[in-house]
């Protein structure tokens, strides 16, 4: 293993080291001599859920090991975060499911503590209290922090500041500033303005897009499944799980593993056959060729009788997809000009990097932008911006020194990584770039399943567009799953949490009264859903085989659209401002406190001033 780096603390001196997360110690390392420079280093952590063991660590990587996923002028080592949690049922005899949070750039401790992790956070940023709808009840979670500068993960790390007023206007800066640039006159510490010892902005030193993304974890994966001393079941089976940007995450990370598991069976490559079982997406956007233009549809006319944009809009922005130059034309420019002149897909052309950018900025502005002057979240339609929901308590907990040392990190958290996000926004254009689509279709027709599971309050990644992709999908059972139906997916006796369309390994569930994060508004949903999958059962009600049989495959019957389900939206929750998500949690006049130093703050919370001002508004992508 190389050496963790040790950051010098003596330019702290007197001012602020408590900020800077405590030395790790207690922590097991365990070398890897297949791979010169590489080691696994863990410890047992107790701090969030119960009736389950779990290990907090890295997988540290050198950058010979990555050679194919790395610049070859620009070499780095990649240090993996991962959090493990045993099932609470039998983990001996448990399959695993490799978590992977949205962003591009969030932290897979929001898994761990909010998409149906095993714990939740509680408003002071520093309790935690058990899930009863954790998805490890049973199945073992493996939580990554990826790509690098997410989470905990990191390649190099230096004492930095933090600036959570950091308004996200040049996509070039991420708010994070290394003491070094500053001269020696490094600004004053504040409730805003943080030091911390961060991983350095260096956009050679991650990934710009989801398929570089996808082979690196792949070698993070080769490591941790051969050689983490705790992972110790006896099922091999292994699926992955993710949330908003996770529809690219999981799709194609999926695609990829099958690929290679093929390589290997074949004898073309060694390694480890990392064989897949389920690929389950949470409000996940997976290929905006299918989805793009159903944002105005979600908006004019959803299930909720709320018009939030005029028929004028409507029309307009569905013109704006469907004319000569428009939306549809510029992502299949984008992709034509990618398949000739960067097929590997690595964003090494700058060519095809702009015009995959200016596809992306297009149809968020002008085909699924109408929405975003009626002031309403992206994120879950009943809210009015700044909304606080899920919270965003992960990032004050995370950074407290007894959680730190309970992890055995070296590094501050960073809940999202701006530096991440701007490089899959403005680098790449992988939000358009990426076509999930065929690699749905691929992992389909090589019997992994597929779970789709949709809130119907979500505007940033709606689930009209994901139904219609799974209706437009071509694989084995592709005509039967369109003829399915409806049925309601019944939660327990008194509840019925959505409805499904399944066909065998297929399943798309609509679930009511949900935002973006499903298994925080639905958690009980979601938990049946997640856990039905997984078990080769209904997702409807749990009580029938989803495995194909000799009289046929199991499928839903009932109405060929869900549209006669209707709901009404609930109120707008209260603003609650919170310091480590200023842009999209406070307002103006909260914003302006905190800047001038009048604001008043309780463990993160703004308590005054008051909200007023109006909303801030933020990058919109998580």
């Amino acid at each position: 293993m190389y050496a963790i780096q040790a950051v010098a603390v003596s330019a702290l001196a007197g001012f602020a080291s408590a900020s800077l997360p405590p030395t790790p110690k207690d922590v097991i390392i365990k070398h890897i001599p297949s791979v010169p420079g590489a080691s696994i280093s863990y410890k047992e952590t107790f701090i969030c859920g119960k009736n389950a063991k779990s290990f907090a660590g890295y997988v540290h990587m050198p950058s010979s090991y990555l050679k194919d996923v790395q610049d070859v002028d620009y070499p780095y080592n990649a240090s993996y975060f991962f959090w493990f949690y045993e099932a609470r049922n039998n983990p001996r005899h448990a399959p695993t499911t490799i978590y992977l949070a949205g962003g591009p750039g969030d932290s897979g401790e929001f898994g761990v503590t909010s998409d149906g992790g095993p714990c939740n956070i509680l408003a002071d940023s520093n309790t935690t209290e058990s899930n009863p709808w954790s998805w490890n009840e049973n199945s073992n979670m493996l939580y990554v922090d990826q790509p690098l500068t997410t989470g905990f993960s990191y390649s190099t790390f230096v004492n930095s500041t933090l600036d959570l007023l950091f308004d996200h206007a040049d996509p070039t800066q991420s708010g994070i500033v290394p003491f070094d640039a500053y001269h020696g006159s490094v600004p004053a510490e504040n409730a805003t303005f943080l030091y911390g010892a961060l991983p350095i902005q260096d956009p050679t030193r991650t990934a710009n897009n989801s398929v570089i993304a996808a082979h690196t974890l792949w070698h993070f994966a080769q490591l941790w499944f051969t050689e983490f001393p705790e992972y110790k079941t006896r099922n091999d089976r292994i699926s992955f799980a993710g949330n908003s940007y996770g529809g690219y995450w999981v799709s194609t990370s999926a695609a990829y593993f099958q690929r290679q598991n093929k390589r290997i069976e074949a004898g073309e490559m060694e390694g480890k056959c990392l064989h897949l079982d389920s690929a389950v997406i949470t409000n996940g956007c997976i290929d905006l060729l299918y989805q793009t233009e159903w944002y105005p549809q979600m908006a004019y006319n959803n299930t909720y009788n709320v018009s939030f944009i005029t028929e004028q809009e409507y029309t307009e922005s569905l013109y704006n997809w469907t004319k000569s130059g428009g939306g549809r034309d510029l992502i299949l420019e984008c992709r034509a000009l990618g398949a000739a002149y960067d097929p590997n897909e690595f964003a090494i052309n700058a060519t095809v990097n702009e015009v995959c950018i200016e596809a992306l900025g297009y149809g968020f502005a002008y085909v699924a932008g109408a929405y975003t002057a009626t002031g309403r979240s992206a994120f879950d339609m009943a809210a009015f911006n700044p909304n606080p929901l899920p919270p965003d308590y992960v990032a004050g907990w995370a950074n407290r020194a007894w959680v730190q040392e309970a992890l055995g990190v070296p590094v501050n958290f960073t809940s999202t990584s701006n530096l991440v996000t701007n490089q899959f926004v403005y680098g790449s254009g992988d939000f358009v770039r990426r076509a999930g689509l065929p690699d749905v279709e691929y992992l389909l027709d090589e019997g992994v399943k597929v779970t789709l599971i949709y809130g119907d309050r979500d505007y940033r990644c709606p689930w009209l567009g994901v139904e219609q992709l799974s209706l437009q999908a071509n694989w084995s059972g592709a005509e039967a799953f369109r003829k399915a139906g409806y049925e309601q997916i019944v939660v327990n006796g008194s509840y019925v949490g959505g409805v499904v369309r399944q066909y065998g390994g297929l399943s798309f569930s609509r679930v009511f009264q949900a935002g973006h994060d499903v298994s925080f508004y639905q958690p009980e949903t979601s938990y049946h859903i997640f856990n039905r999958a997984l078990a080769n059962r209904d997702v409807a009600s749990g009580r029938q085989s989803t495995v194909p049989k000799r009289h046929g495959t199991y499928s839903t019957h009932g109405p060929s659209d869900s549209y006669k389900w209707r709901e009404t939206l609930p109120g707008s929750p209260a603003v609650e401002c919170y310091t480590y998500a200023v842009s999209t949690t406070c307002t103006v006049d909260q914003a302006a406190a905190l800047a001038n130093g009048t604001a008043v703050i309780a463990n993160f919370i703004v308590t005054k001033p008051g909200p007023g001002g109006g909303p801030i508004g933020g990058t919109g992508f998580a």
